[in-house]
């Protein structure tokens, strides 16, 4: 029995570890965005000091917490989804429409931060097991290191 707890620790240690695989993805791009402004006529715009503003937050919380850091890395993810941050020098935002005359957009937005979101949510599905409950919440608040609600 020992072994298989051992085993399942290290696994639990592997899943915490790879929960970080996104974050870590973000930061090499605004890395290289950094770069790219410094050595290019290439500006800043707010949608790339929103991401760069939100990267470090998303560090500390999974330092604070590290459920609620992969919370906040979705919430992240889907605010570049829907191109309200950016992480790359040509900030890009599609359009995909439905229909002919009258066409029906069905999605706005940055794709690659759909690749990243759906990364994400396959890494670190046992996260969102449950999200839309109660008692996700509150096991969720009990477990915080300081209790912003009570």
């Amino acid at each position: 029995m020992a072994n298989g707890r051992v085993f399942t620790m290290k696994g639990n240690k592997i899943k915490n570890l790879l929960d970080f695989t996104v974050l870590i993805i973000l930061a090499v791009q605004a890395i290289i965005l950094v770069w790219t402004v410094l050595t290019t006529d290439i500006v800043f715009v707010w949608k790339h000091i929103v991401g760069l503003a939100i990267l470090p937050i998303n560090f500390l919380v999974f330092r604070w917490h590290h459920k609620a850091g992969v919370l906040f890395l979705g919430f992240t993810l889907l605010l570049g989804l829907s191109s309200l941050l950016s992480y790359s020098p040509a900030v890009a935002t599609s359009t995909i429409t439905v229909g002919g005359d009258n066409p029906i957009p069905i999605f706005y937005g940055q794709l690659i931060f759909l690749l990243w979101l759906s990364i994400h949510f396959i890494i670190s599905a046992r996260h969102y097991v449950g999200i839309l409950t109660k008692k996700y919440w509150t096991e969720l608040i009990a477990s915080l290191p300081v209790q912003i609600f009570k």
